[in-house]
């Protein structure tokens, strides 16, 4: 059930993006009209999705072999917090990106992008990787795997329409750049300036990411909705902040 439910969100997550589907209804709804049609139908999958998984969390216990040797559990708590304040620090700097809702435009790498050209995708599948090593029951594991499939797939599919609308310049900035962390930087295709990065952003990670930890046994709590509101009013604040910006 956790896959059909993963298949189902990144199934409307995917395939409402792309061109045919995506052309037909921009010129049924407008652009507003679906990024709202889209949110709305992301949100209720992944709802759904968080939902089940918050209820049989639990089922099909298995001991991870990772959580038996202390320095593999604290490499991978580490993993986790790294991807974690990517994540948060995209959502921070997201009006800033090329891929930005309302306001596709390139510029040269900076900040984070030196790191990373999708901080958000990147972030979230070191994070699901870490706990899929980790997870203490088959439907968790699951659920994992689904984050990292959907970060990829959705990272490569956001690098392929972006090609297509803004043509060369993306082109040249993807091959400057990489998807996963640092990839770039240790095959010398960009550097790190140190004075640009978003410091405050992966603060603010690092911050959050101590605090769920006081509280992670508890997370997924009533049915999963604390993850469902806080991911999903992280969206609606990335979303209007780029419109914003973009006006």
């Amino acid at each position: 059930m956790t896959a059909l439910l993963w298949l189902l969100f990144g199934g409307t997550h995917v395939g409402l993006t792309m061109r045919p589907v995506r052309e037909r209804l921009v010129r049924s709804l407008g652009e507003a009209g679906f990024i709202v049609g889209y949110s709305v139908i992301a949100m209720l999958t992944f709802a759904a999705l968080v939902h089940y998984v918050a209820l049989h969390r639990l089922a099909e216990p298995h001991a991870s072999l990772w959580v038996t040797i202390p320095p593999v559990q604290g490499a991978l708590i580490g993993l986790s917090v790294a991807g974690f304040s990517l994540f948060i620090t995209a959502v921070l700097v997201y009006p800033r990106l090329p891929m930005a809702t309302f306001r596709h435009r390139v510029v040269p790498a900076r900040g984070v992008q030196q790191i990373t050209r999708h901080p958000f995708f990147s972030g979230i599948a070191l994070w699901a990787a870490a706990h899929a090593l980790l997870a203490p029951s088959t439907v968790t594991f699951v659920f994992f795997i689904g984050v990292i499939v959907l970060a990829f797939v959705g990272g490569m599919h956001q690098d392929r329409r972006l090609a297509r609308e803004l043509g060369e310049p993306y082109r040249a900035y993807a091959t400057a750049t990489s998807f996963w962390p640092l990839v770039a930087v240790a095959t010398k295709r960009q550097k790190i300036v140190w004075r640009e990065q978003p410091w405050f952003g992966y603060g603010v990670g690092i911050g959050v990411s101590l605090a769920l930890y006081q509280v992670h046994d508890h997370i997924f709590d009533r049915g999963g909705a604390y993850v469902i509101a806080v991911v999903s009013a992280g969206s609606i604040v990335a979303i209007l902040n780029s419109r914003a910006r973009a006006s």
